[in-house]
């Protein structure tokens, strides 16, 4: 038996009985813990003031117990095991207190079943409060599952497919309603009601995904449009759950959120991004013919001036034979014509090269590298593979002007005395290398809020859906390498840009 603390209330007005039952409880080995009342007042006053293992109560007639007490008892709202002891037993009587509730009847004369009775009541009593403690636990945590589920912005399902393909939601949040403006109970009850609710672009795909997730058993994350009734508004929802495979199904339990904010804010900033793109294209386009017209305006009609100008101090000239210092300012003036003509082609050049409408990029570009080497001082290698590239004229007024930028980057900050150029066109697009044996480009110096030359490169480049490298360390040099495709004159959608920095 056991030997541990057995707290006891004896319900017991005969002195000699009482003693009969302790000494039997205390040969079965327990550690007793007992208190002793004699009326309903005594009994009442124990149970409100302490907790019992066990109640053995007399059932004489002659003085309180039997059914009162366990009456009392059970007005206190209390699980405890109840033991009738009595002097006779009569069938009847058994009968009618084991109905009542009694756990136990005994014999006062005979208390062998004592101790065996209260063991098993004891373990019976434990199984209760266990049972009780765990259906507690599993109504809290319901309770709080409940809560979470409310909660949730959208709807927690559970998607059953059997065998047959045939498609079931045996469970449905209250999230239902909110969100496609039908009850949990419609969807449980018709399940072919949800795929009538897809849009027909969408229906097909979201078919084939839950026939992969259910084939692969992996994570179902699908994205689609709903209509929703009566007034047929199209949200867009996501659906995510983890499927799980029974013997004759397959189970999905997620949750299902309404996305269609994010998509009209998403599809707000691609409109954005696209009215940029077209703006900054429109803004390229204008810079360039404008850039033209000046051009053409320095050289036709500033050239044109400065060369009526000279012709005429020519003219001077050869009427001043008499007149040595008049003849020497003549020839100063002359000198500064001269050197006018030369920035007025530069200016020109530099605004719009002749060569490139003329010869080519490979022309142009080779101009600019000699024109460079002897401005800034520095050594430059010019290598192509092809003389005569057939680039769209866009794509070759665009290769230019981040080749000017790069060379004028390496003339202000390189600190260089050697560059590289490479152009080579193969497979529909055309690559441009320029690399310095410079100081290289610093994580600060990319960070100047006013470093607008390498973003001016890299949106030329994004702008036609190109490719721009940038690689670069301290004190060894930069190399950046730009690829763009020949014939492509239209610019590319903002999610085909890309610009790589290493």
């Amino acid at each position: 038996m056991s030997n541990e603390d057995l707290r006891v209330l004896l319900v017991e007005c005969s002195d000699q009985d009482a003693e009969s039952v302790l000494v039997k409880l205390d040969a079965a080995g327990y550690v007793l813990r007992p208190t002793r009342v004699r009326d309903e007042a005594g009994m009442q006053r124990a149970l409100g003031n302490q907790s019992f293992d066990v109640i053995l109560c007399s059932d004489d007639g002659d003085c309180f117990g039997g059914l009162a007490a366990l009456s009392l008892m059970r007005r206190l709202d209390l699980d405890v095991p109840f033991l009738l002891l009595a002097r006779e037993l009569k069938e009847e009587t058994i009968i009618r207190t084991l109905q009542a509730g009694v756990d136990d009847y005994i014999l006062k004369g005979s208390l062998n079943r004592l101790a065996p009775s209260i063991e098993h009541n004891l373990h019976q009593a434990r199984i209760r409060r266990n049972y009780r403690n765990a259906q507690s636990a599993l109504q809290e945590s319901q309770a709080r599952m409940h809560a979470f589920i409310a909660d949730l912005p959208g709807m927690a399902y559970q998607i059953r497919m059997d065998a047959d393909g045939k498609v079931t939601f045996p469970y449905v949040s209250e999230g239902c309603q909110p969100l496609l403006a039908v009850e949990a109970q419609e969807l449980t009850a018709e399940p072919g009601l949800f795929e009538r609710m897809l849009h027909p672009e969408d229906a097909a795909g979201y078919r084939a995904s839950m026939l992969h997730s259910a084939t692969h058993l992996n994570f179902w994350n699908w994205e689609g449009r709903v209509h929703t009734q009566p007034a047929n508004e199209i949200k867009w929802i996501n659906l995510r759950c983890s499927p799980r495979r029974t013997a004759d199904c397959v189970v999905w339990e997620g949750i299902m959120l309404n996305v269609t904010q994010s998509k009209l804010n998403a599809a707000e900033l691609a409109s954005s991004k696209q009215q940029l793109h077209e703006l900054s294209a429109h803004i390229e386009d204008v810079r360039e013919q404008e850039r033209i017209a000046i051009a053409r305006e320095v050289h036709d009609d500033l050239g044109s001036l400065l060369t009526a100008t000279k012709l005429d101090v020519a003219w001077l000239s050869s009427h001043l034979k008499d007149s040595p210092k008049l003849e020497s300012k003549v020839k100063d003036i002359e000198s500064l014509i001269d050197k006018c003509t030369r920035a007025a082609s530069n200016i020109s050049r530099s605004l719009r090269p002749s060569a490139l409408d003329t010869f080519g990029i490979v022309a142009a570009i080779d101009n600019e590298v000699a024109e460079f080497s002897q401005r800034a001082g520095i050594a430059c290698d010019f290598r192509h593979n092809d003389e005569t590239m057939p680039l769209a004229p866009r794509i070759a007024i665009s290769l230019f002007r981040i080749l000017q930028e790069a060379l004028a980057n390496i003339t202000k900050h390189a600190q260089a005395t050697q560059v590289g150029i490479s152009l080579s066109c193969h497979d529909g697009t055309v690559e441009l290398s320029v690399s310095d044996n410079g100081r290289g480009i610093r994580d600060a110096d990319r960070a100047k809020p006013r470093s607008f030359g390498l973003r001016g490169i890299f949106e030329r480049v994004a702008h036609f859906g190109g490719e721009a490298k940038l690689h670069s360390a301290p004190e060894h040099g930069t190399t950046l390498a730009v690829k763009l495709p020949c014939q492509n004159g239209d610019a590319a959608p903002p999610d085909q840009q890309r610009a790589l920095f290493d």
